[in-house]
């Protein structure tokens, strides 16, 4: 789910700023493919990160803290729990598409 990190922001910026997080939204399919296709435990962590960080930057706290809680199990040997984690990844990357969909539908 996005939090609110629009709070007290002027329309026009508010306005702005959607565009971005749909932008950021539009890419994800593609950020997602380059989880799977991470050839190596650190390419994978890399593409962990740079999403953590980027879905946090446009209020997607949720996903930023799935993606963070992957990336730190990319590391080492957690087959199992690293599969979960991707899972809730992909999960709240469907989310995101999902609330942006309405959001866009609503006007």
């Amino acid at each position: 789910m996005a939090s609110d990190l629009t709070g007290g922001l002027p329309a026009a910026s508010l306005a702005k700023f959607k565009v971005l997080q749909q932008h950021f939204v539009s890419g994800l399919a593609l950020r997602w493919r380059a989880v799977g296709d991470a050839a190596t435990p650190q390419e994978l962590q890399t593409q962990l990160h740079q999403l953590s960080g980027a879905a946090g930057s446009y209020g997607f706290e949720r996903l930023s803290q799935c993606a963070r809680a992957a990336e730190l199990l990319s590391t080492g040997h957690a087959g199992a729990a690293l599969a979960q984690a991707l899972a809730l990844v992909e999960a709240e990357i469907n989310l995101a598409q999902t609330l942006i969909q309405e959001d866009a539908s609503a006007k």
